[in-house]
């Protein structure tokens, strides 16, 4: 139960977050309550939101890798626009987003994983 609380509270917070921003707040909500996970219970409320965050970016490789292959089609399609360098640079341009996409789910994760530690050691 104090963990659905938790998750509850964090994601409103998630929520909030903009309006809070636009007040012109110096310090992100993302971060402040970073800073006030105390409890187990909020500490794997942040995991989980990390976790999604991880399924976000993970979700961003695959769709440029899907663009990175419809710039550079294989076989006997054909596009009828731009050189084939033209077309190489804008498949590069996704095989690299879909790299640093593919990053950022690793470190969300990493993330993610550090909480889970620390809600089993928060008091």
């Amino acid at each position: 139960m104090k963990t659905r609380i938790a998750a509850v509270f964090l994601v409103g917070a998630f929520a909030l977050a903009p309006g809070f921003a636009a007040a012109g707040e110096s310090e992100s909500l993302e971060q402040l309550v970073v800073e006030m996970a105390k409890t187990p219970a909020e500490h794997a409320a942040l995991a989980s939101h990390y976790r999604a965050e991880a399924a976000k970016a993970q979700a961003g490789v695959r769709e440029h890798e899907a663009m990175a292959r419809s710039y550079m089609p294989s076989g006997q399609s054909k596009i009828s626009w731009g050189t084939i360098k033209q077309r190489q640079k804008m498949a590069d341009h996704c095989k690299r987003l879909s790299q640093a996409s593919e990053s950022m789910a690793k470190e969300y994760e990493a993330l993610a994983q550090l909480h889970d530690e620390a809600s089993k050691q928060a008091n």
